[in-house]
């Protein structure tokens, strides 16, 4: 079970320009409850899903939240795979938000339907015997920029209108796994084929080359909304990431940590971009046990307390 969970990881935060098939769903852990294919709202016209993991047994007080935003470069990979599933074990209701991906929509629609995945938990709370004012949410790569957006990103203009109106999209906890976080200048580095040229993912994402419509980029760079009422943050990232640059991570830490938000860094010495160590490298640290001990750590001290 050990092995094929970390083969899921790393399936899960590879990054790709280019539409991949959907995964597979996952298994259930033991002692977890899996719900299929429940319907959250809409997206462009059409319904969007959400894949559900939660105790056999809950507790009997609501249970904390954590909703998980998939990677793919904004172009591939599925809600189908839910990585927070193994939470469920640990008390949690878990969701894997479908989302738009770019070859369908382009920004700000990535956003506006992870946003209405957090708003559809909020008015089902009691439905799922969740606590509505303790919700976090994890995401790797394209996923973990989609939550730092939605950890720092209250505008309203960002909500669409998929469904849930009214009801809050905030978040209390995010856990941002190698995520690109400033555009402002292009790419960022992100999967550049050389110096100065967008990245095939990036650019997809947007729709037009940076020097057309700068201001488009820096709307979908989650670094320029950073103020201190932002939820805490887990922000992991390998040092070795030749894929999004660490500098992503270590400048977006720095910013939150200036505006007073509680924030915790974790640069995996070693780890690429899916926090594993290229072949003949020495393994990576933290292992992937000690960072996932590091993330059931984060949210239970966040969304427990």
């Amino acid at each position: 079970m050990r092995t094929a969970l970390f083969l899921l990881l790393a399936a899960t935060v590879a990054w790709s320009a280019e539409p991949r098939k959907q995964s597979q769903r996952s298994s259930a852990p033991p002692g977890v409850e899996l719900i299929h294919d429940v319907e959250i709202g809409t997206g462009g016209g059409r319904t969007l899903h959400a894949e559900i993991a939660r105790p056999k047994d809950p507790p009997a007080a609501p249970m904390p939240a954590v909703l998980w935003i998939h990677g793919g470069g904004w172009s591939g990979g599925s809600h189908k795979s839910n990585r927070a599933a193994t939470l469920a074990t640990k008390g949690y209701f878990t969701a894997s938000i479908e989302y738009r991906l770019s070859g369908e929509a382009k920004w700000p629609a990535q956003i506006e339907d992870c946003k209405l995945g957090v708003r559809w938990l909020r008015a089902n709370a009691a439905k799922y015997n969740v606590n509505p004012d303790r919700i976090g949410c994890w995401g790797s790569s394209a996923g973990g920029h989609l939550v730092a957006c939605l950890g720092t990103m209250d505008d309203a203009r960002f909500e669409g209108n998929g469904g849930h109106a009214g009801v809050s999209s905030r978040v209390q906890a995010v856990v941002d796994y190698c995520g690109p976080s400033d555009f402002t200048n292009g790419s960022g580095g992100v999967q550049n084929a050389k110096e100065g040229e967008d990245s095939k993912a990036v650019l997809g994402l947007f729709g037009v080359p940076f020097k057309e419509k700068p201001a488009l980029w820096k709307d979908g760079s989650p670094l320029v909304y950073v103020k201190r009422t932002a939820p805490p943050f887990l922000i992991v990232h390998g040092d070795k990431d030749i894929t999004v640059p660490v500098e992503h991570s270590l400048q977006f830490a720095a910013a939150l940590k200036r505006a007073g938000v509680p924030v915790e860094l974790i640069v995996v010495k070693n780890g690429g971009h899916g926090m594993t160590a290229g072949s003949g490298e020495p393994p990576a640290e933290p292992s992937r046990e000690a960072l996932d001990a590091a993330v059931l750590a984060f949210f239970d001290k966040v969304l427990k307390k």
